[in-house]
């Protein structure tokens, strides 16, 4: 099912109440890129084409799929500070004209940006569910230096302004695509140390584009949302309902944590412990978060960091997490135990029904459960790369099949059988065995013992010839 396949009632109501338009994604284009030197288009729409809930980038290391969702990012408009303080209407928020701008290759470094921003060839194009595309093909270059009332018209068209040690070139966009807004997520996954009120100004999609970001210290929402609650009128008790519903997600998604209401506290202070604690209810007792494993605090940092901004966005929504939103997830898996990688995704579509997940992977498990999504490859030709959408239909496939076809793996053995089965796979496309060949071939199986049928597509296929070629020499045989 697609995102914007979802008509409930309770979606209908969200949308009128909130009166802002839902944009999703349905395709990237990107040219002259890094390793995307030809014009190459991500499709993240359905067959229908609507935006489908669910893309799932592969694709060895090395080969953009970072890059994608840092593209996908930078989509989002922003206010260029520079007018925000000359033109009244940016301020009284009422825009009359295009004056909102794209953020272009923010993610690049200075040598990159030596190489890239200024290459009239580079592209990158965005295209949204109602019809808008932002598209990023035509920017111009002006010195900083040269900002006056004279330049100030050409500059809401065009502009590259000055941030730290990069620059960002811009192109106009239309008012209404304000509201799109991404989240993203890098693989550095870590709890942030920083305040709530610093937290909630900071980007959305930082850990993206630097290892050193952080997200929202889960800790630290948790104790003061709980502190919020108790001090807060019990008949509007907002500050409660968005306690319970952030616990109520972890408390579902964490395996090891009991599955009732009260599995996650705040613990108070102690002559150890002189501020309070997140602790929660595991197998082995009462576990702070601090003590959890990696891979829970790195899933509750982005769970506590989602739901927080969305708590934020949609404030007066009946259930804010059913909103519209487009979550960017680079590994997905990364951290995650074999079974969690299964379940991830059925439980964020459950939770987060009118998501747009654009997510990156190289777990076969993720693909696996991927029965309703967008399968992406990126394959490597030469120095170039290339975007296979939907390279196979993998339903109903089994992990091995996945490894051997979609991550080209030589098989879903050990890595040490590799060698002999490649031997044998040799002596069997001989027209004549000897006898040398055959006893050669039955040493190999008995060190790598009997294999399994279906192995790969090919092995299914050859099963399905060698059954049909039985079933006709039985019918030849019947008097």
């Amino acid at each position: 099912m697609t995102v914007m396949a979802r008509t409930s009632k309770k979606t209908q109501v969200v949308e009128e109440s909130n009166k802002m338009p839902i944009a999703y994604f349905t395709s990237l284009e990107v040219e002259n890129v890094f390793c995307f030197k030809d014009r190459q288009v991500l499709d993240l729409s359905d067959q229908n084409g609507n935006p489908a809930q669910w893309t799932v980038i592969l694709g060895d290391n090395g080969v953009g799929k970072t890059t994608l969702l840092r593209c996908l990012a930078r989509m989002e408009p922003y206010i260029e500070p520079y007018f925000a303080r000359r033109v009244p209407d940016y301020t009284s928020g009422t825009l009359s004209r295009d004056q909102m701008m794209l953020p272009l290759f923010y993610f690049l470094s200075d040598e990159e940006l030596g190489t890239l921003l200024y290459q009239s060839k580079v592209k990158i194009n965005a295209h949204l569910i109602y019809g808008a595309s932002l598209n990023l093909n035509d920017f111009k270059n002006l010195s900083p230096d040269i900002i006056n009332s004279q330049t100030e018209k050409k500059l809401l068209q065009f502009l590259i302004n000055p941030s730290s040690s990069t620059e960002r070139s811009a192109s106009p966009c239309k008012k209404n695509l304000f509201e799109l807004k991404c989240y993203g997520y890098g693989a550095n996954r870590k709890m942030g140390n920083t305040s709530l009120s610093e937290f909630l100004s900071s980007d959305r999609t930082s850990t993206l584009f630097s290892d050193n970001a952080d997200l929202i210290n889960a800790e630290e929402w948790l104790l003061q949302t709980d502190y919020a609650a108790v001090r807060s009128q019990p008949e509007n008790n907002q500050f409660q309902r968005r306690f319970n519903l952030v616990k109520e997600i972890l408390i579902k998604l964490l395996p090891d944590v009991h599955k009732d209401v009260d599995s996650i506290r705040i613990a108070p202070p102690t002559d150890e412990m002189p501020r309070p604690t997140a602790e929660f209810h595991t197998h082995y007792g009462w576990v702070s978060l601090s003590n959890l494993s990696l891979g829970y605090r790195s899933v509750i940092a982005w769970m506590v960091d989602l739901a927080a901004r969305m708590l934020e966005r949609y404030p007066k929504s009946d259930d804010p997490l059913s909103e519209p939103a487009i979550v960017l997830v680079d590994e997905i898996d990364l951290h995650l135990h074999p079974k969690w990688q299964r379940t991830i995704m059925s439980f964020l579509t459950e939770r987060f029904p009118n998501t747009q997940f654009i997510v990156t992977a190289h777990s076969p498990l993720v693909v696996q459960a991927s029965q309703n999504a967008n399968i992406v490859l990126l394959r490597r030709e030469g120095d170039r790369v290339v975007i296979d959408n939907n390279p196979e239909i993998i339903d109903n496939w089994r992990v091995d099949q996945i490894l051997t076809t979609v991550f080209d793996l030589p098989s879903g053995r050990s890595a040490k059988l590799d060698p002999l089965l490649e031997e044998r796979e040799i002596i069997l496309t001989k027209s004549h065995l000897t006898q040398e060949d055959k006893a050669r071939l039955n040493a190999i199986a008995e060190e790598i013992g009997d294999l399994p049928t279906g192995e790969t597509p090919e092995d299914i296929r050859a099963m399905d010839i060698i059954r049909r070629a039985a079933k006709l020499l039985e019918q030849q045989e019947k008097p």
